[in-house]
């Protein structure tokens, strides 16, 4: 029987077979490791592995001292031990074959069974500073990650030991916490309770007002709310009666997001580009948005970005779908998740919004914003403080949002198209008829929602050959007006968006119409000018507005094309033009 593997992660990078170290070699190449365990088992794109390993100023040669170090760390390993993928590679990993993955699990079981002994089990798998001897800025990202997720799971541990009237052991630890860590205010807040609980309020007053200093002097800020109410109940205390050992509730940690999909495939190098802009340290909040046609995916791939970072941010993950919704109910529903009670939000949305920013100030918390109509909306909403972060997903980038990085999500490509289609369908039916996949796919543009309906009907009818699941599409797509409901449910995304630009622009959606009449694969601007009787520059206008809504995609200087299912829907429009 073959001996598993084990990494650890949480200290040196190190990897044992059985009762033996393995020699990992130079730091470099730990770096490569670190990586693909980080990733526990999905694959990471040799673009991601070579910033994590040199940076922003890699050689010339590092795709191939890349391979090197692959190469090598196969020998170490075991060959099958780590793959390739499309574009980069992938380490098979045994259950709780690694220590991050194992403290994550065992931090969890301890906050759902309360439980502080659990808690220092979890701590235990600790020793020294994580990836301790992986150097780069991506190291030190994830350095600063996982001493946050310990630091809250301390946290924790030393407020159940307080629960369970531990004062004196409390304030031992914490002072020495508090001394290594004096800026943050959940273990400053601790302390001050032990010490309260113990006998010494005065001190914990004391504290209160080093830290208010501390933070008015290094940052410019003030005590956070949970801190001033520590502080109130001192205060209480010390005048009237000592603070009461009761259990104080636990602190609401929302935990919104949406499911993601098991069967998610493709767009590895943007997930790995906007998680690092996420968890990056220091800084104001990062934002980052999605935007593209509707049922590209945005949606999909903003939800399993969420999933990915949720650990980097433990004060809670928010989701909120902005179509159907304000910003006043927005505010009132994240307010509401953190513990406000009803009667004590304003009605006044400035108001509203400025206690949703007190609330939030120094939290780790996640937003996910699906669907954002308009810039205006989104500053609402937004958190502003350092170690909260946002992701964002509309129809268009809005420039006068403040947003670290936007990406404009295509089509996917015909690997990803297959993959999809052979998650769903059958990987060895794909396989099989590879070709007939492609095609299918093709005419479905490649989009998202299209591949993954037309997958489900081929899954559905396991008695059709994909290619006569590709001509049964094929005859459809050639009919006057839809005649399937998949196709519906296929459209139904971009005539949400040519509603929305409808109504924002109407001489935009007559020029959706007419351009697609061009002959050629490609539309220019006296397609649409002369019969709208409109110039160069208010046609341009148009063609950009649509080009920016991803109605249509620039082909080049005042050139245009379509994707073949949004020229489709563009003629069956015709009809409706004309009348």
């Amino acid at each position: 029987m073959t001996e598993v593997l084990r990494y650890s992660l949480l200290g040196p990078v190190r990897a044992w077979r059985g009762g033996g170290e393995l020699d990992l070699g130079s730091p470099q190449q730990r770096a490569v490791l670190a990586v693909l365990l980080m990733r526990e088992g999905r694959p990471a794109s040799a673009d991601a592995l070579v910033d994590a390993v040199w940076g922003d100023d890699p050689p010339r040669t590092a795709v191939l001292t890349l391979r090197t170090y692959v190469f090598r760390l196969r020998k170490v390993l075991g060959d099958e031990t780590i793959r390739t993928t499309g574009g980069g590679y992938a380490l098979l990993l045994a259950a709780d074959a690694l220590d991050v993955a194992v403290f994550a699990r065992a931090v969890a079981a301890a906050r759902d069974g309360r439980d502080p002994a659990a808690f220092a089990a979890a701590e235990a798998l600790w020793h020294g500073d994580a990836l301790a001897d992986v150097p780069g800025a991506w190291a030190d990202r994830q350095r600063v990650r996982l001493q946050s997720e310990r630091q809250a799971a301390v946290r924790e541990r030393i407020a159940l030991d307080l629960d369970q009237g531990r004062a004196e052991t409390a304030v031992a630890e914490l002072t020495g916490e508090v001394g290594a860590h004096p800026l943050d205010e959940g273990l400053r807040g601790l302390l001050m309770t032990a010490l309260a609980r113990s006998g010494r309020a005065a001190l914990a007053v004391t504290h209160y007002q080093q830290i208010r200093a501390l933070l008015a002097d290094e940052l410019g800020l003030d005590p956070g709310p949970e801190l001033q109410r520590t502080y109130r109940g001192l205060l209480d205390g010390t005048s009237a009666t000592p603070v009461p050992a009761v259990t104080p509730p636990a602190p609401v940690v929302p935990a919104q997001l949406p499911a993601g999909i098991r069967d998610f495939v493709g767009r590895v190098e943007v997930l790995d580009r906007l998680a690092t802009v996420l968890t990056q340290a220091g800084g104001a909040a990062p934002v980052v948005g999605l935007v593209g046609l509707g049922g590209v995916g945005t949606s999909t791939l903003a939800i399993r970005l969420a999933h990915d970072v949720r650990a980097c941010f433990p004060d809670g993950q928010l989701y909120a779908d902005l179509r159907g919704a304000g910003p006043a109910e927005v505010l009132g529903r994240f307010l509401r998740a953190f513990g406000v009670g009803c009667a004590e939000i304003p009605d006044d949305l400035t108001e509203r919004a400025a206690l949703w920013r007190s609330v939030v100030s120094g939290r780790r918390i996640l937003l996910l914003l699906d669907h954002a109509p308009d810039a205006r909306q989104l500053t609402l909403l937004l958190p502003v403080t350092g170690g909260a972060a946002a992701i964002v997903t509309g129809s268009r980038r809005m420039p006068d949002l403040a947003v670290d990085e936007w990406i404009s999500l295509p089509p996917f490509t015909p690997a990803e198209s297959l993959a999809l289609l052979g998650h769903v369908a059958g990987a060895e039916r794909v396989r099989a008829e590879a070709a007939a996949a492609q095609q299918v796919a093709g005419m479905c543009s490649h989009v998202a929602i299209g591949v993954r309906l037309i997958a489900e009907r081929l899954r559905a009818r396991p008695q059709w050959t994909i290619a006569e699941g590709a001509d049964r599409l094929r005859e459809e797509l050639r009919q006057p007006v839809v005649v399937h409901d998949d196709c519906r449910r296929a459209y139904r995304p971009i005539e949400r968006r040519l509603a929305e630009v409808r109504a924002a622009e109407p001489l935009a959606a007559e020029a959706f119409v007419l351009a697609a009449r061009a002959d050629g694969p490609e539309a220019v601007l006296a397609d649409v000018a002369g019969p709208l009787g409109l110039g160069e520059l208010e046609a341009e206008r148009l063609m950009e507005y649509l080009a920016d809504v991803h109605l249509l995609e620039p082909a080049g200087f005042r050139r245009y094309r379509y994707l073949d299912i949004v020229r489709r829907l563009a003629h069956r429009e015709a009809p409706a033009l004309s009348a």
